[in-house]
């Protein structure tokens, strides 16, 4: 089973998630490419599976609103 990581965009602050040990990650709002093995980005959650992590993403996104 993949973990996931939720994160939030170093440039925009948008939260989203992605599998752990993936190389780069595009942000969905400003275009951004995330190098999440070189940037020291924040992690804010873990995720055992992807339903997790869309949940988890929707909670961060709806505090940050």
């Amino acid at each position: 089973m993949t973990d996931y990581i939720i994160f939030a965009c170093p440039r925009c602050g948008m939260v989203r998630y992605a599998r752990e040990g993936q190389k780069t990650a595009r942000c969905l709002k400003c275009g951004y490419q995330i190098q999440i093995d070189a940037q020291k980005i924040r992690i804010l959650a873990r995720a055992k599976n992807v339903r997790d992590a869309i949940d988890l993403t929707k909670i961060y996104k709806a505090k940050k609103a």
